[in-house]
Order: C-alpha cells, then structure tokens, then sequence
C-alpha cells in the first residue's frame, strides 16, 4: 500500500510562478534524490511546450531515461500527458484533432517503452468539457486509442474534476478496464467534493491517485493544510486494498527536498495509522 510516487519537478528547484514543468535539466538528478527519500517511482510530465525536445520522445531519450530507471532502482508507473491540457480534442481544427489522436496512440506506445503502465489525461481546466458536443469528441478520440492501450498493456486514467457520479459516468462509457478515473484529491477538494465519499463512488474505476491539498475555491497548500479529506480517505483506500500508485503532486517552495519530505511523512503517517 505504501506505494508513494512522486510526480516530476517537484525534487527540482521551482518554476516560478508555475507549480509544475518539467524540468529538462535536472530530470536525470531528481531519480537518485526520489531514491534517497523513499519514493517508489517518479511520475513523468510530457507537455505541449518543446514536446519533441522531451526524452520520452526521442530513442535516444528513451534510452536514457531506461539506463537512470535502471541504475536509480526508481521506476516510472505513469506519464502525465499534460499535453493535452492545451490541445484537447476538441475546440480544435479537425488536422490538429487527427494530430492529437495519434500523438496520444504514439505516447502510449513510448510509454510502454520506459516501463509506464498508466498515462494521465486531463479534462480539465483549459481541457474541460464544455457540452454534449466535446464529450462525444472525447469519447471517440479515446475509442480510437483502445486498440493501442491493449497493445501495449497501458491503462488511461481520465483527469476532471466533476462531481464524483458525473465523473464515474463519464468514464464508465468506455466499458474497458483500459480507461478509469485517475483521481485528483487537490483539484476536487478545491471544488468543495469529499475525497472519501467520491472515493467510495469511484473505486472500482480508480486507478492512481494525485496527493494534493487545496482551499475551496483557492490554491493548492502543503498537505493537510487544505480542505482534503485525507484522514478519511487514505484509511479507506486501505481497507479497499487500493493497489493503484499514490502520486505526490503537492505544493513546494524553494525548498523542495524538504517539503518533500514533509509532505511525504503526512501521508506515511496516515497510512500507518490506517494499518494498525
């Protein structure tokens, strides 16, 4: 169950203003610093910016980025496609359409390569779904990567942040055990939703999770800084037997190997505590 990963740049200095990008110069670093502190794997970001510069993306890079796995002993469970946060699948020219539904096909198959079992994608925010209209669009680019998720034995779990019934609606469409909810405790708990409850209705579509704390209706904290409901979630993910990856995807300053550690010990020790 201690499963804890941890998702890229977050053992890096921070992008300022930004939380999160990746961090092409010090990607290689972060893997022996994910080892040190405990981690089980690193979450890789593939986004929209430079794309084709990002290891994933080249041979070379893949490569390399199996020989640091290797000699880290940290793997890579996930990739979080945050490409796709500003070029979905909709609101787009049909040729960028097209373009997106077989980079996504290709990313699987690169994902596959380092050893990913999951790729987040993200409905969300620039992404979101706006009407009926963007939803069959999502669903039928999504229909079309099912062959490749099978293929390649890589699972998509759909980021929204929804109410927890929409939410389980809205992947159940596909009927695969391919593509599931990959859960965002942060992003929901800003909405005002309850991690235990959208757990409970989630679970038997919920593949990882990302650790994240946030206000309602404001920005993301340290953990159990925030309106998540941690301490009555994470107990029942154990009692479920949640075989899913934790991801830390939590807020840091400049100290981020510290506050690293300190947001990995909330959670450690909620899960101890859940198991005595």
């Amino acid at each position: 169950m201690h499963r804890l990963s941890i998702i890229q740049g977050r053992l890096s200095p921070r992008p300022f203003p930004a939380l999160q990008a990746f961090p092409i110069e010090t990607w290689e670093a972060e893997f022996n610093i994910a080892k040190q502190l405990g981690f089980y794997s690193i979450e890789w970001i593939f986004e929209l910016n430079d794309y084709r510069n990002n290891p994933i993306w080249t041979e070379t890079g893949r490569r390399r980025i199996c020989e640091i796995v290797s000699s880290s002993g940290v793997g890579i469970e996930s990739v979080c496609a945050d490409y796709f946060l500003k070029s979905p699948f909709y609101r787009v020219t049909e040729d960028v359409r097209s373009d997106n539904i077989c980079l996504l096909q290709t990313l699987i198959r690169y994902s596959s390569e380092i050893g990913a079992k999951t790729i987040l994608l993200p409905v969300l925010e620039d992404s979101e779904i706006r009407d009926d209209d963007e939803r069959k669009l999502l669903q039928d680019a999504i229909d079309q990567c099912i062959p490749f998720l099978e293929e390649y034995e890589i699972k998509l779990g759909i980021e929204a942040e929804l109410p927890a019934r929409e939410y389980l609606e809205l992947v159940s469409y596909f009927n695969s055990p391919y593509v599931g909810a990959y859960y965002d405790s942060g992003n929901c708990a800003a909405k005002g939703f309850d991690m235990r409850e959208d757990i409970q209705i989630l679970r038997d579509k919920l593949m990882n999770i990302h650790l994240k704390d946030r206000l309602v209706g404001g920005q993301s904290t340290y953990l159990g800084c925030g309106a998540c409901n941690f301490e009555g979630a994470l107990p029942m993910l154990v009692k479920q037997g949640f075989e899913g990856i934790l991801v830390m995807q939590a807020y840091f300053g400049n100290d981020y190997i510290e506050d690293a550690k300190r947001n990995k010990k909330y959670i450690e020790d909620i899960l101890d505590r859940s198991t005595l």
